[in-house]
């Protein structure tokens, strides 16, 4: 189905917009009339607000286009897609077990779903919506970036090895400059799980990546713009501005590994034209991984 240019760039900006802006409102508006404080409400908001602003927008945009969910890669359950998303999230699981064990730390500490019989749970549960609500949103935005930008077609190899190089060496420039923010002041002297993690984890983001890179081969074209929404979008999401120096570099960090994560998904989703990969992806790493845990994500 072809949505206008007008029409496709007006959905997708009114989904960043609301995505990005949206937490801020939410946590206003809760302030002045505080619902979290009824019995069981908490709970409740903890996993239903990362859904809000999310994919609610994308879901009520999609149901007044009356576009078919097959367009999104939604129509119907693909265990081959969400097999292969799973198995791609095992560098980024494995970054984090090393991590843990070059701590001194069990490594069942590192692993979200081990803590779902306990106080933990509605935190795995939110952790899962949230991770859940950036692949949903990842997946629509490079589907709406067809028909919003236009731009020469490439192999899609191509342009997602472009990118990636690119994302790959910002990436790295926040890992050195975290690292020495943090000697700087003391933190990272002996503290071998978060330098483990800081470096381990954007190496196992990039593993995935390659590993769908040697999949694709010459498969497929897209344009530059379609791949760079969704990098640009989950970007977002970990990116906060702050006059503090190192909150301000691991913000940059933070987006920069969200957003190569964004670019993978977009890359999954101009080759397998399914969401259930990203989907695969993002929930083993929701549940299996602590990636961004104690962080500010919108």
């Amino acid at each position: 189905m072809y949505t206008s240019t007008e029409d496709a760039r007006s959905d997708l900006f009114l989904a960043g917009a609301v995505f990005l802006f949206g937490g801020i409102i939410l946590r206003v508006l809760l302030n002045i009339i505080p619902l979290q404080r009824i019995p069981l409400v908490a709970p409740l908001l903890a996993i239903v607000l990362p859904l809000a602003t999310t994919v609610l927008v994308p879901f009520l945009l999609i149901r007044y286009r009356r576009e078919p969910w097959s367009m999104y890669g939604v129509a119907g359950f693909s265990p081959s897609a969400f097999g292969y998303g799973a198995l791609l999230a095992v560098p980024v699981v494995l970054a984090g077990l090393i991590g843990a064990v070059l701590a001194g730390v069990s490594p069942a500490s590192a692993v979200p779903l081990a803590g779902l019989a306990g106080s933990a749970g509605v935190e795995l549960f939110s952790r899962i919506a949230q991770w859940l609500g950036f692949a949903l949103l990842a997946v629509y935005g490079t589907v709406k970036a067809r028909d919003a930008f236009r731009g020469e077609a490439q192999l899609l190899a191509d342009g997602a090895r472009q990118l990636g190089r690119i994302l790959g060496l910002a990436v790295a420039a926040a890992v050195v400059l975290l690292l020495l923010s943090f000697a700087a002041r003391g933190v990272l002297l002996g503290n071998l799980e978060i330098a483990g993690g800081i470096v381990l984890v954007p190496l196992g983001v990039a593993t995935a990546f390659v590993l769908v890179l040697a999949r694709i081969g010459g498969a497929g074209t897209t344009t530059r713009p379609t791949l760079v929404t969704p990098a640009v979008l989950l970007g977002l999401a970990g990116f906060h501005i702050s006059f503090d120096a190192v909150a301000f570099v691991l913000a940059v960090y933070l987006g920069g590994v969200l957003a190569l994560i964004g670019l993978l998904i977009g890359v999954l989703q101009e080759w397998r034209r399914s969401a259930w990969a990203a989907i695969g992806f993002m929930l083993v790493i929701a549940v299996l991984t602590n990636f961004a845990e104690g962080a500010v994500l919108r």
